[in-house]
């Protein structure tokens, strides 16, 4: 008895990581697709079309700005935002993306750049979930904070 509830427990282990496994290139494509997408975000509206194609319609996306209360948008009210995103120019960047199984990753930007009106430094942290819908990889959450680093 003890042998076969043994096996059953490793064959529900093997079968369980079977279906959250993943291959070095869909992890490599994964990868790929988030760094295009941060590319097109940091050089702003010009980009537009390829940044709204990146979002799911459903997307729930939240930002907390300097001091403001926490804020919750939605794809319309991003697509309408899109045209005014500024060029960043990065000085500072930190960047991590995970698969976390054949259909679903997670990424994390950190990244200082100078305010458009050369004031001061801001900190924009980022963090997305992303999943494929209709064999493409979308941002079904995105969280953003946008802080003054430094004057």
């Amino acid at each position: 008895m003890k042998k076969i509830v043994t096996l059953i427990f490793v064959i529900f282990l093997f079968s369980c990581k079977n279906e959250n496994s993943f291959t070095e290139a869909q992890e490599t494509d994964f990868k790929n697709v988030v760094r295009s997408y941060q590319s097109k975000y940091m050089a702003g509206s010009e980009n537009c079309d390829a940044i709204m194609n990146s979002m799911d319609e459903n997307i729930k996306m939240s930002e907390i700005r300097f001091s403001e209360p926490l804020r919750f948008y939605t794809f319309n009210q991003l697509k309408e935002f899109c045209p005014h995103l500024p060029k960043k120019q990065i000085f500072q960047s930190s960047t991590e993306q995970r698969l976390l199984t054949p259909s679903l990753g997670y990424d994390f930007v950190s990244q200082t750049f100078l305010r458009s009106t050369g004031e001061d430094t801001l900190r924009e942290t980022s963090s997305r979930i992303w999943e494929i819908k209709n064999g493409e990889w979308k941002i079904v959450q995105m969280n953003n904070s946008i802080k003054k680093d430094c004057d």
